[in-house]
């Protein structure tokens, strides 16, 4: 861990505010060294520690999901635990991987994925199906978790042919191109065949409609009505999660759904916070 970088303000885009240059220097040097290495050991021994307990927890939480219950008492004891895990030393953002890798671990594990062309018994296909869940981390399984079915599909044919584990940086890419969407549920019958994971692009007119051009504002008005529209869209934002509006929001989805829209909203409210932290004042 360099101590100097991790305790450097950040701008908008990532990269570290050189301006606080000398006064991380200075801070640092009336630490001195016993601080710093003090620190750093810490670092250390809770990453260490994290990762060893990460397999403990995301064992538990593969349990819970295979617990039979009514949905409003997993979601009650899901949340708990998500708090408990934070409370125990977890940092949030690894909570979160847990929580999305361990309910798609448990959702997954008895899938059974084959090809029309292929003969391989309910059996094989199913220690495949464990092989592959065993074979990939926390991280990984999150990725996964966050993949549509085109996306999925690509990662267990690629071990299903060739016992092939993709790096987590690919998982990355695959995902992105291959987002889930947050209605979709995956198959569960015992016998689930392949589709092709080359979709259909969507289909863009070339029209165009000539009358947008007319009756053109002004550049100051233009700006006046997108600092209006911007502050309505805020708005919306906050009244949208209000809890009572969230709780609304959430009965239309389905529980895995909802499961994965609170990740999401986890990771943005740390990556928000932390902008705000950073965020210097606009001059007007």
């Amino acid at each position: 861990m360099n101590f100097t970088k991790t305790i450097t303000p950040k701008n908008d885009d990532g990269s570290l505010d050189q301006r606080f240059g000398l006064h991380i220097e200075k801070l640092i040097h009336l630490c001195g060294v016993e601080c710093i290495n003090t620190l750093h050991t810490f670092h250390k021994e809770t990453e260490e520690s994290e990762r060893k307990a990460g397999g403990a927890a995301l064992h538990m939480i593969v349990k819970l999901y295979s617990i039979e219950m009514e949905e409003w008492e997993q979601k009650r004891l899901a949340k708990r635990v998500r708090e408990a895990l934070q409370e125990i030393g977890f940092k949030p953002s690894k909570v979160t991987k847990l929580m999305g890798a361990g309910k798609f671990k448990a959702k997954e594990w008895n899938g059974v994925y084959g090809d029309e062309f292929e003969y391989k018994s309910n059996e094989q296909l199913e220690k495949e199906q464990h092989d592959l869940l065993s074979s990939y981390g926390v991280t990984a399984l999150y990725e996964i978790s966050r993949m549509n079915d085109f996306g999925y599909a690509k990662v267990r044919n690629a071990f299903s042919n060739d016992k092939k584990l993709f790096k987590k940086c690919e998982l990355e890419e695959i995902r992105k191109g291959n987002p889930i969407n947050l209605d979709e549920q995956r198959g569960r019958s015992q016998r689930t065949f392949r589709r092709s994971n080359n979709p259909s692009p969507p289909q863009v007119s070339s029209g165009c409609n000539s009358t947008q051009y007319q009756n053109l504002e002004s550049a100051a008005d233009v700006t006046e009505s997108r600092q209006l529209s911007a502050q309505a869209v805020v708005n919306r934002f906050l009244h949208a999660v209000e809890p009572s509006s969230m709780d609304e929001l959430l009965k239309e989805y389905t529980p895995y759904a909802q499961d994965q829209i609170l990740s999401l909203l986890a990771e943005g409210v740390k990556e928000l916070s932390e902008y705000l932290i950073s965020r210097r004042s606009i001059r007007i």
